[in-house]
């Protein structure tokens, strides 16, 4: 079937107040196919519902939820359980283990069947769309190197050696850096910091804050290049 549109929805970070207006405003239907970016967790107020949602939303066919590195951390928290893995809590997941400690009290299998929903997340999608490449990751792409010999660290983690040095033919969607962030580089002119930013070497940035007081989350169809954004 080809789908009417391509959407993709960027980082969640717990707030479904956000996440409920932005895909209220998409009509998602079964004539489009819908990628989520990952960070469906940590620094929101509603973690898990977040995070549920996209677990039931993702068992659609035409549905795709990737990895993100949050996700990343919360599996490596719980499944290693070692002092170094404790970089997750400070950097939102002391909310989301909050939750999860009182979840569990009634649903003891939850944490068991979200680690193995995390863990079988893709690190990204690819697809072609009137024979151009578009691909989409939670973070980026290390520049110069093939889509098949990409790392896990780098399409979680990577931040400026992507977006200042990426010169491949794809179309690149991505989420992770936030875009206030994006206004310092060089050359990029935004008029708005908590909207998508299309970078001149084909790379879509949009990680629009959704955690920040003023921050929205953001979708966009990859096709007419139509943006949604969620209410602040």
């Amino acid at each position: 079937m080809k789908y009417e549109r391509i959407l993709a929805i960027g980082d969640i970070h717990g707030r479904f107040d956000r996440l409920s207006s932005v895909f209220n405003k998409i009509k998602f239907s079964s004539k489009d196919f819908l990628i989520l970016l990952g960070d469906y967790v940590d620094r929101g107020n509603e973690n898990l519902h977040c995070l549920q949602w996209a677990m039931r939303i993702s068992k659609l066919p035409n549905v795709i939820a990737l990895r993100g590195n949050h996700e990343q951390m919360m599996l490596y928290y719980y499944v290693t359980g070692s002092s170094s893995s404790a970089i997750w809590l400070p950097n939102g997941g002391r909310y989301t283990r909050a939750e999860m400690d009182e979840w569990c009290k009634r649903d003891p299998d939850f944490l068991e069947e979200a680690l193995k929903f995390i863990d079988r997340r893709p690190y990204y999608y690819q697809t072609f769309i009137d024979e151009q490449e578009y691909i989409f990751c939670h973070a980026g792409l290390k520049p110069g190197v093939s889509l098949q010999n990409q790392t896990a660290d780098s399409m979680l983690w990577i931040r400026e050696e992507f977006y200042n040095y990426y010169d491949g033919t794809a179309e690149v969607v991505v989420g992770h850096t936030p875009t206030p962030y994006i206004g310092k580089i060089e050359g990029v002119s935004v008029k708005d910091i908590y909207y998508p930013v299309r970078l001149p070497n084909r790379i879509t940035m949009i990680d629009t804050g959704s955690f920040l007081p003023q921050g929205r989350i953001s979708c966009i169809d990859v096709i007419s290049g139509q943006i949604w954004q969620s209410d602040c």
